[in-house]
């Protein structure tokens, strides 16, 4: 025995509508809270940040200044790496100055830069004739 088709339809469409008031509640246009959302998850414009500077030969003069501000100082540093800290914008240009003893040839030096909360970036330029002055970009 067969049951009544416009019964099955009224009964299919029944079904559909119960099912689809609480999909169009889950997939329709909630109201967005992006303003606040944007508010707490603004980045900082400057943050503590761990500098390693990476060489293969120790150079006989290293600088590395942040516009007029000079980071490094000057001490015995390692023989292959000199790491310090210090509070850095997190888009910074710096500009690097070495030199290596006369005859030396030509040398490495990778500056990484490790500010908190922040991804560990690296870069690594060669000196040519025993000296570099290069300008090492970074951005966040």
């Amino acid at each position: 025995m067969r049951g009544s088709p416009p019964i099955q339809l009224f009964l299919l469409a029944i079904a559909f509508v119960v099912l689809a008031i609480p999909l169009a509640h889950l997939t329709g246009n909630a109201p967005v809270e992006a303003p606040k959302a944007a508010k707490a998850t603004a980045k900082p414009k400057e943050a503590k940040s761990l500098l390693r500077v990476r060489f293969v030969h120790k150079p006989e003069k290293l600088s590395l200044k942040l516009g007029e501000r000079e980071l490094l100082e000057n001490g015995d540093w390692m023989d292959n790496a000199v790491e310090f800290e210090a509070t850095l914008p997190l888009s910074l240009d710096l500009l690097v100055a070495a030199d290596w003893a006369y005859g030396a040839p030509d040398q490495a030096l990778t500056i990484e830069i490790e500010p908190d909360g922040q991804d560990r970036r690296s870069d690594t330029r060669w000196s040519a004739a025993g000296s570099l002055n290069e300008v090492y970009s970074f951005q966040w």
